[in-house]
């Protein structure tokens, strides 16, 4: 939904005398104060934002961040394609930034992933690594919701206590929730269907809540239809605010979208408008992620693991990072530009039996990162040592490279860089 910007508010015009002009100008400053002070202190949780591979590059994640807490957003469900957007923005600002686990490595799978395997087992390898509150946002069309791949995000869903976000028809919905009794969907766009239509599907299930992104009728011009005002009456508990951040410049939309929104935000009762605004949100995303986020999960060592680095190995093709922790990488194989690579990852140093190792590698010229997200795997973990095989690296282009290193454990979180050129 674009949203426009807040409307100033009405003046009007008088013949009347001095002392009932200045009465009026004290009543007029009265509402204008009130109506700012509304912007400022009603936050918003936006429960449907992306900022994928393509938004990556083009505006810094610490950008992002800024342009979210200029518009006093108190929770962000951010999914990506590929993941390693959403995991820089949780990096940033994890009291604002939740997590949602889209299926899609990069753009253009919205029609492909629930039948590609590849989807799958992208999904599953990220499920091992880090914590999440959603699945998706996904699209998921009738019948589809039945095919081989879809049901096993149900299953996913259940078994790490994730809710499904769905962009589909009411036909795949019911489909998923019918699938498991435990299953619960966050509807994207409130299906694009009309408010009554919405108002029968959440009154028939009591695992559905509705997102309104991109839905510009809400509120137009800052009133509410009659329509929508019932439904948001009949289920204030079910329904929340959503942006859609689907390309890179709808980022910015997003302090103005929350401005508008507060527009008609304001002409329900005080309880409605802050249950929408962004209580519903809340109380729906935020138990489930910090149950989620409190969970400590470390990935299966991989069968067919290559050999290990020690911490004092040495070598002309391995790199050396930090005192503390140690790091030593080892790429397997020359690095060519366009080709698929993995690297042997080793950190030494003080209570790694719970740590996370994660390897990126960017341009900082370019302000850009790889387009592909690199699956990680544990091959050795003791309380000095993590040693990891990171495969499907691929850099996509020549110039000055970095690694980036990140260390995290025990709720702290260390990163090392290095140079290195592709030619």
């Amino acid at each position: 939904m674009q949203a426009n910007k807040n409307p100033t508010p009405h003046r009007v015009q008088t013949q009347a005398l001095l002392g009932g002009a200045l009465l009026l100008c004290s009543a007029l400053t009265i509402l204008d104060v009130r109506a700012d002070a509304h912007d400022e202190t009603l936050p918003i949780s936006d429960a449907h934002l992306h900022y994928s591979h393509d938004s990556v590059e083009l505006t810094p994640p610490a950008r992002v961040i800024e342009i979210m807490r200029e518009a006093n957003l108190k929770l962000a469900l951010v999914s990506s394609s590929d993941d390693r957007g959403t995991q820089l923005l949780v990096d940033l600002a994890p009291d604002l930034i939740v997590p949602g686990l889209r299926p899609y490595t990069q753009r253009g799978e919205l029609n492909s992933w629930f039948r590609n395997q590849d989807n799958l087992n992208y999904v599953e390898d990220l499920l091992t690594r880090y914590r999440y509150a959603t699945i998706g946002e996904f699209h998921l069309y009738g019948s589809d919701a039945e095919l081989e791949i879809p049901r096993r995000i149900v299953e996913l869903a259940v078994e790490h206590n994730l809710i499904l976000h769905a962009h589909s028809d009411a036909d795949a919905v019911e489909r998923l929730l019918a699938q498991d009794s435990q299953v619960k969907v966050l509807w994207a766009h409130a299906g694009f269907d009309e408010p009554e239509f919405v108002s029968d599907m959440l009154s028939k299930h009591d695992r559905l809540w509705v997102d309104l992104a991109f839905r510009g009728e809400v509120g137009s011009g800052g009133q509410l239809s009659s329509e929508w005002r019932a439904l948001f009456d009949e289920h204030p508990t079910r329904i929340m605010l959503g942006t859609d951040t689907y390309t890179p410049e709808r980022m910015y939309y997003i302090p103005d979208h929350a401005a508008a929104a507060r527009v008609w935000l304001d002409t329900l009762p005080a309880e409605l408008a802050e249950n929408i605004a962004w209580k519903n949100a809340h109380d729906l995303i935020m138990p489930v992620w910090l149950e989620n986020k409190a969970l400590q999960k470390t990935a299966p060592a991989k069968q067919d693991a290559i050999s290990t680095l020690t911490c004092t190995d040495t070598g002309n093709n391995i790199i050396a990072m930090g005192d503390q922790p140690k790091v030593l990488l080892q790429p397997i194989g020359p690095i060519t530009v366009g080709e698929a690579f993995s690297v042997k990852l080793t950190v030494c140093g003080d209570e790694l039996d719970t740590a996370e190792v994660v390897l990126d590698a960017s341009m900082p010229a370019h302000g850009h990162g790889m387009n592909y997200t690199p699956a990680h795997h544990v091959i050795t973990r003791s309380a000095d040592a993590i040693s990891v095989q990171v495969d499907g690296l691929r850099l996509h282009m020549p110039g000055e490279w970095q690694w980036l290193v990140t260390v995290r454990k025990q709720g702290a979180r260390t990163q090392l860089r290095d140079e290195f050129q592709v030619n």
